[in-house]
């Protein structure tokens, strides 16, 4: 297993299903998570992760590392994809798309200049230019992926909790329950020695 994954399965196994929390607001901590981590708001997803997490009581802690869904190496082909998806669903009445040519020129520059523009204030000034010239589209296909994602990282992850604390569960009563039989056959091997 190479060190990548076995840092997310550590994530997954220590932060996410050992959190000091009812399987229902973890996952719905994820489902936030997973849906705002979808949505075109590059910048304040964390913030706005944290303000909804809040209002509908759910986990905080599990719902800010979910919205890196979308990071600088995932970004562009999850909002590609979304914006097709948009864009196929959703006709402007003036079949003109104005932002789809600031789009691919921003996506060029990216491609000759590398992943180091992105530390740049320009960079994300452009980023956030292309996004809303994008509009309608962008958002359509974004929600509605956020929200199929969201859906099924909500039923999944109350899933896992579930099941991995019932699992932990027995485990520790199985060892509950050796200690006391182990203990138990020791003190009467004891005493038989002892007379």
């Amino acid at each position: 297993m190479t060190v990548t994954l076995r840092r997310i399965r550590r994530f997954l196994i220590h932060n996410v299903l050992h959190a000091d929390d009812t399987p229902h607001r973890i996952a719905w901590g994820v489902a936030i998570g997973v849906f705002i981590g979808f949505t075109p708001t590059v910048g304040i997803q964390m913030f706005l992760a944290l303000v909804i997490a809040t209002a509908l009581r759910a986990n905080k802690v599990v719902c800010i590392p979910m919205v890196w869904i979308t990071n600088p190496v995932t970004i562009l082909p999850i909002y590609a994809l979304c914006y097709r998806l948009g864009s196929g669903l959703w006709e402007p009445s003036s079949g003109v798309r104005a932002g789809t040519g600031h789009v691919i020129s921003l996506m060029d520059q990216i491609r000759t200049l590398g992943v180091a523009r992105i530390v740049e204030l320009s960079f994300w000034k452009d980023v956030f230019f292309g996004l809303t010239m994008v509009g309608a589209e962008l958002w359509i296909g974004c929600l509605i992926v956020g929200f199929i994602a969201g859906t099924i990282s909500y039923f999944a992850s109350r899933w896992a909790v579930t099941v991995y604390r019932q699992r932990r569960r027995e485990r520790i009563e199985l060892r509950a329950s050796r200690r006391t039989v182990g203990g138990f056959t020791k003190r009467v091997r004891a005493r038989e020695a002892s007379l």
